[in-house]
């Protein structure tokens, strides 16, 4: 029930903020009636107060490395603080409250972010 963001680029241009990040999965996959577990980009220190309005979430396995096949969509929240990453897989949603598979665990999953930024 646990979502950790590693920062890997911030990219500040004209009035956008670009940011990248590893996600890292650990515990077990959101609670009851949440639909996901909960992501907080305040974390990365984008110079932002809003909502990421672009997000794409994806798995990025190495060469030679079969991906999960998981669909990781990011569900925005009211502050950087409770938007919520769902994962999806043949049509159904990851069990609530299951523990992560081993497979999910071990996967390197990146975040692309961007942000109105404030002139």
């Amino acid at each position: 029930m646990s979502v950790t963001l590693s920062i890997t680029n911030i990219d500040r241009s004209m009035n956008r903020i670009v940011a990248t990040a590893t996600i890292t999965l650990s515990g077990n996959y959101g609670g009851a009636a949440t639909h996901g577990d909960i992501i907080d980009f305040s974390v990365l220190g984008v110079a932002s107060s809003s909502v990421p309005d672009v997000v794409d979430i994806f798995e990025a396995p190495p060469a030679g490395t079969a991906p999960n096949g998981y669909i990781f969509t990011f569900c925005p929240g009211t502050t950087q603080k409770n938007g919520v990453l769902t994962i999806v897989n043949n049509l159904t949603e990851y069990t609530q409250g299951s523990a992560y598979s081993a497979g999910l665990l071990a996967a390197v999953i990146k975040i692309w972010a961007e942000f109105p930024a404030f002139i």
